[in-house]
């Protein structure tokens, strides 16, 4: 009896021991599978990323081309009202030596008509040569100053025929210019289309591998990470920027004259003004806006998530004129990831202005600019689909509403 028990607890044991064996073997074999779908789904995430890079830098490629072609484009425009401007003027010049030589023709017709007369009426001749000396001479006098007139008609006439040759020969190279410069244009704006449509299709693969709402939160904090780094190391440049340009001032007004002193002092001053320590001060409505448009999004509206909205957004036509709101320096002029091309201005020791989205920059590091004065292009850089601009205003480097100085 007791041996039964004994073989009937080995049975159980054995039965137990390979239930637990099949068990472990399972969780192994599922704790298995379960790392190589968390490795492989690591490996996609480090893909998409890697992917995702290679868009964002394909965009800036893009967007830079887009910039360049659009630079190139304005320069045409210009070339092209100064070349109908040159044209419009020798057509004018043309014209009155038209008139000019037609009026000289018949001047030159009334002395030949006269001379002829003269010539051909001997009897007048015998008439007059038949008076007194002093007459005479009088008469050989008056003769020989028709002659001269005659003669500086002809010259006259020559000299306008030379011009009229000389202006229609210009007309047609002004006109063989433009038509280069025409062509030029057609051709930059075709290359202009072409890389849009480029943009347009990185743009779409862009937000298909950015589908979850998370994805497009991490961006939007990474680009804003990349904004304040480039922030920070465009102000430490200025300010040694500021600094290199005192000493330079310093030397320069030791080893200066008392009068150069002035005059260059007062240029520097005049600088002094655009750089203003005191920056942009309260804020008392007293700028206009970077450009007019409808404000799209408000500054501390929700962008995404917990994600808001640092400057605001204001809807205006592609192309439209950005304007500095005040004087001051350009710190940064480049490609932001997020902001495209984006331009900086520092105003005064703690104050900067952003302007983003744009699809060209007219203006430099280091640049001086006026209230006023254009420094971009609305566009719709930085993975935009619309045109807009983006416009920000941080002090000590902390980001403000803007509108209060805005009127």
């Amino acid at each position: 009896m007791l041996l039964f028990h004994k073989l009937k607890k080995i049975k159980f044991l054995t039965a137990l021991f390979l239930y637990v064996s099949v068990s472990f073997l399972a969780y192994a074999n599922e704790l298995s599978e379960l790392q190589n779908r968390i490795k492989q789904q690591e490996q996609k995430i480090v893909e998409k990323r890697q992917e995702q890079k290679k868009l964002q830098d394909t965009l800036q490629n893009q967007e830079n081309r887009i910039s360049q072609v659009i630079g190139k484009l304005n320069e045409t425009k210009s070339n092209l009202t100064e070349i109908n401007k040159h044209i419009s003027a020798t057509e004018r010049q043309t014209k009155q030596l038209r008139k000019q030589k037609i009026a000289q023709k018949n001047k030159l017709a009334k002395q030949l008509e006269l001379i002829r007369r003269l010539d051909f009426n001997p009897s007048l001749l015998e008439k007059l040569f038949s008076q007194d000396a002093q007459k005479v001479q009088r008469m050989k006098a008056y003769y020989q100053h028709l002659n001269q007139t005659r003669l500086a008609l002809i010259n006259e006439l020559n000299v306008t025929e030379n011009n009229l040759v000389n202006s229609q020969e210009r007309i047609r190279e002004q006109k063989k210019i433009q038509q280069d410069q025409l062509e030029d244009q057609e051709s930059q704006q075709k290359a202009l289309q072409r890389v849009q449509k480029e943009r347009q299709l990185t743009l779409e693969r862009i937000n298909q591998n950015l589908s979850l709402e998370q994805d497009k939160l991490n961006t939007l904090k990474a680009n804003e990470d990349t904004l304040l780094k480039r922030i920070a190391k465009a102000e430490q440049l200025a300010r040694e920027q500021e600094k290199n340009e005192r000493e330079v001032f310093a030397n320069k007004k030791k080893q200066s004259q008392q009068h150069e002193q002035s005059i260059h002092r007062s240029k520097v001053e005049g600088k002094g003004e655009i750089v203003s320590k005191k920056g942009l001060g309260y804020p008392k409505k007293q700028y206009a806006y970077p450009v007019v448009g409808k404000i799209l999004n408000g500054f501390g509206s929700t962008q995404i998530g917990e994600i808001k909205w640092k400057g605001i957004v204001i809807s205006a036509k592609a192309g439209s004129p950005v304007k500095a709101i005040a004087n001051g320096r350009v710190i940064l002029s480049s490609w932001l990831r997020g902001y495209g091309h984006m331009v900086i201005i520092k105003h005064g020791n703690d104050d900067l202005s952003l302007y983003g989205y744009n699809q060209a920059v007219s203006v430099k590091e280091g640049q001086l600019v006026k209230a006023g004065q254009k420094i971009a292009e609305v566009g719709m850089s930085g993975g935009q689909q619309q045109s807009n601009l983006y416009f920000e205003i941080r002090r000590k480097g902390i980001a403000v509403n803007p509108i209060g100085w805005l009127r």
